[in-house]
Order: structure tokens, then C-alpha cells, then sequence
């Protein structure tokens, strides 16, 4: 009897592993079922990244040393050697592998199936050398600002840099780190609380199209008054580049912003928008006439005319022009725009297959800049790590208006050096775009590319800025 309840023992182990593995089988399939009924050749799809990236992307002189693609090579290839490999893991190390560049005008545009970077994070983050400072949360993370992120899935800050050789945050400085695309794919973080607490908690991942905020609401722009030193202070908050609300703000607030003794332009988390957004508040910020000319500062850029960049932008430009000759709208043709366009590709066909070619400034209507006759008497531009494109050009023109403004804060993000992007489709379900115009500044290493414009007064982030505006502070103590 025993012998039987023994057999029978053995027997129901055995059933319950089988089954076991058949359902872990089963699962295997349906996770990775899309890669196997739909391969990707992925030599093909590995030469066109790496290679576009290698040869026709003006800044890889400079980015270079970041460009390791064999590593990412061996993990894709034994994941799919295995048949383990999923869209999803492919589309990931192809983000890692390019992120790695630090340049941020390069990206891979997925569909949203395939892409992590299409999940919400519903709280942002601040790095520390060993810790990551919750700043700001949604309530249903369970998270609060203040809290400590200690260690993510399982690894500490210092171990997941150590991993990704610290090249997947676009900076290797901690408080220029961008942990918002690796928290993406995080679902459990070890989390020490403001009681000193610690949990361990499981993070829901999003959708973001199901969390789509307006620009309005992700990005806002602001205006108040605040007592300082001297008499009012007028602080306006810009988070995005946009003409028409700033250009009603301005109107609106006038009178307050020509008397205020101190004018504060925030621009610590501005994510760009429209060139020329802003511009108006030019004469409170000089104190001597000048030329929009001179604050913009173009020298010229060079652009990269090989034979493939000069042939997609040529067609990508006669697609336009046919579809702005089509408009079916009653009005005729926009012959300004198409003369600009036919101006554009004589550019590059006079100029193909050139490679770094110098272009002098785009010509712009100039116009004289005279100082207002009531200003404020000082004015301070607030940068972070977060400002860049359009809002980080205005952050380069105000630092040229004269004596009067004062950068105070961290450096701004680095993106000016590159920009003029083209598109190229290296898979049905992926284009990569990459930048093919650098600035002679960069060309001359004078950029700002990982770097970014440097304030004239810098104070370090610390985790006491969470729960209070140091930079204000120091603002107003000016």
C-alpha cells in the first residue's frame, strides 16, 4: 500500500510539472506568437539603424565614443536564437542602443503596440548619487513627493548605471539624469517613505493615450506678482513656447510687468514649442538697441549632404510642395511657401553627395530692438536640466541682451547643437529620425551638447528643493 501511495505520489508530481511546463510553453507561444508569424529580418533592420546612424547623422563625430552596438547586436540575436525575443524587447534595445548617443533630436518613432515608451510614468523623479527623490506623484502610485526610490527591480540607482555603463540617462551626472524612460518599464520599486518606512511596491504601468493631458494642462504657462526686495516682482512661468498665450500675457500684464523692479522668466521645465514665442518681451530685457539678429546669433550651421540624406530630404520636400499646390481650398497656391520650398531643393541638389557642407544663416527680416522706456530694472532667467529646444534658445537670446539678466539656476538641457530632422522608415513598424544640420559652434567645439547654457549663478539640486522654491528664494534675495 505504501509502495502505491508512493507511485501515486510520484505520479501526481510528475502530472503537476508536466502541466506545468505545458502552460509555460503555451505562454512562451503567445508572448512571442507576433515575432514568429511575422519575422523581421533583423540583419536588414540592424545594418539600416546602425548604419544611418554611422554615416548619415551629422553628430556621430562627436557621439561616437557613446556608439556600441554590438552588445545590443548579441542580446537581440541570442534572445531570437532562443526564440525568446519579442517586439517589445527588440524595440527596447534599439531605444537603449540610440539613447545611448545622449543626443536627444535622435530618436526610433514606433507604433504604440510595440513601443514601452508609450506607457504613462505618473510621477517624476530627481537623482542623487545613490537615491532617486520622488518630486512630484499622482495619488493612485501610492507615491508621495519626498519619498526615496532605493533600489528598482531589485537594483539600486548605482547598479542600474553600472549596467547601462551610465550612458541610458543622457547624462552621467546624477542631477542631469533622465530616469523617466528606464521608470517606464519599472514594476517594482523598494520605496522608503517620509516616516522612514520602507515597502516594497508594485507600480501600475499606464497607457499614455489613455492619460493624453492638453498642452494647457501638461504644460503650463503662468503669470503672478510677488513682493521682493525692492518693490513687485512679476514672475511669468513658461513650460511650453507658445506665441499666442504668451503674446496675451504680455499684453494683458503690461503695465505690471514695465513697473515691476524684478521681472522673472521661469524657464525651468520649458519642452520648446513655437520659435519666436516670447520674443515681444525683448525691449524690458535690453539695455542697449539692438537687432534680432544679434540676439538669435546665427553663425551659420553645417549640413550633412550625403548622397541618401540629399535624395530622402528632395523627395520628402516635392511631396509637400505637390501636396500645398493641391490644397483644395478655393485659395490659390501659396507661392511664397512652394518658392522657399523649390529654394530648399536646389540646396541639396546642388549639394549632393557634398557631405558636411557649410550653409550661411537662414536671411530673416531683421528689425532694430530699442530698449522700453519703463522696464524693470533687473530681470532673472530660472534654468534646469529640463529646458531645452525652442524654450533653450530663448534662454540663449535672453543671456544676450545685455547686463540686465542674470541666469540663475542649472544648466539647460543641450539641444541646440543639432536639429533638421529626417525621417527614415527602417521597418513597417519603426522610422528612425536623426538630425543632419549641426551649428558652426558645435562644428567648432563651442557646443552645448551635454552640457548645456550655463547659468551665471549655479546652485545644485538638493532634496530640500521639493518641498520648497530654493530658486525663488535665492531669486528674490538678490
Amino acid at each position: 500500500m505504501t509502495y502505491i501511495i508512493g507511485e501515486l505520489f510520484k505520479k501526481g508530481i510528475a502530472m503537476e510539472l508536466i502541466d506545468r511546463v505545458v502552460k509555460a510553453r503555451e505562454y512562451k507561444a503567445e508572448v512571442y506568437r507576433e515575432l514568429h508569424e511575422n519575422p523581421i529580418n533583423l540583419d536588414e533592420l540592424f545594418d539600416a539603424v546602425t548604419g544611418t546612424i554611422r554615416h548619415q547623422y551629422v553628430g556621430f563625430p562627436h557621439k561616437q565614443q557613446y556608439y556600441t552596438p554590438a552588445e545590443y547586436h548579441t542580446y537581440v540575436f541570442t534572445h531570437f536564437r532562443y526564440q525568446d525575443l519579442t517586439y517589445e524587447m527588440l524595440v527596447r534595445s534599439l531605444h537603449q542602443f540610440i539613447g545611448d548617443l545622449h543626443d536627444r533630436h535622435i530618436k526610433l518613432l514606433c507604433d504604440d503596440w510595440i513601443d514601452y515608451r508609450n506607457l504613462a510614468m505618473k510621477y517624476r523623479v530627481r537623482a542623487t548619487e545613490d537615491t532617486l527623490y520622488v518630486t512630484s506623484a499622482d495619488p493612485e502610485t501610492g507615491l508621495m513627493a519626498g519619498d526615496k526610490i532605493l533600489q528598482i527591480q531589485g537594483m539600486t540607482p548605482q547598479k542600474v548605471r553600472k549596467l547601462t555603463r551610465n550612458n541610458c540617462f543622457y547624462s552621467r551626472y546624477p542631477e542631469r539624469e533622465l530616469w523617466g524612460g528606464y521608470l517606464r518599464m519599472a514594476e517594482s520599486l523598494l520605496v522608503e517613505h517620509a516616516d522612514g518606512k520602507r515597502e516594497t511596491m508594485r507600480m501600475k504601468l499606464f497607457p499614455a493615450s489613455e492619460h493624453v493631458l492638453s498642452p494647457s494642462q501638461a504644460y503650463p504657462i503662468s503669470f503672478w506678482q510677488i513682493p521682493c526686495k525692492n518693490g513687485s516682482a512679476v514672475c511669468l512661468q513658461l513650460q511650453r513656447m507658445d506665441s499666442e498665450v504668451i503674446s496675451n500675457i504680455c499684453q494683458k500684464y503690461k503695465d505690471e510687468i514695465a513697473h515691476a523692479a524684478l521681472l522673472i522668466l521661469d524657464l525651468r521645465r520649458c519642452i520648446g514649442g513655437d520659435e519666436g514665442a516670447g520674443w515681444e518681451l525683448f525691449p524690458y530685457l535690453i539695455d542697449k538697441e539692438t537687432s534680432l539678429q544679434e540676439l538669435l546669433g546665427d553663425e551659420g550651421s553645417y549640413v550633412l549632404c550625403t548622397k541618401e540624406n540629399c535624395a530622402l530630404r528632395i523627395s520628402q520636400l516635392q511631396t509637400y510642395a505637390q501636396q500645398l499646390a493641391s490644397l483644395d481650398s478655393g485659395e490659390p497656391a501659396d507661392k511664397e511657401a512652394l518658392a522657399m520650398i523649390e529654394s530648399e531643393i536646389r540646396f541639396y541638389r546642388e549639394n549632393m553627395g557634398k557631405g558636411l557642407t557649410f550653409r550661411p544663416a537662414d536671411s530673416i527680416d531683421d528689425e532694430n530692438i530699442t530698449p522700453a522706456s519703463e522696464a524693470p530694472a533687473r530681470i532673472v532667467v530660472l534654468t534646469d536640466t529640463f529646458c531645452e529646444n525652442e524654450g533653450e534658445q530663448f534662454v540663449s537670446m535672453c543671456r544676450r541682451c545685455g547686463k540686465k539678466v542674470t541666469l540663475l539656476g542649472r544648466p539647460t538641457m543641450g539641444t541646440l547643437d543639432y536639429d533638421d530632422n529626417i525621417n527614415l522608415q527602417v521597418h513597417p513598424h519603426m522610422t528612425l529620425s536623426y538630425p543632419i544640420r549641426m551649428t558652426k559652434a558645435a562644428h567648432d567645439g563651442r557646443g552645448i551638447s551635454e552640457k548645456g547654457i550655463a547659468p551665471d549663478i549655479y546652485i545644485p539640486w538638493t532634496p530640500d528643493e521639493i518641498h520648497r522654491d530654493i530658486l525663488l528664494e535665492r531669486t528674490l534675495g538678490l
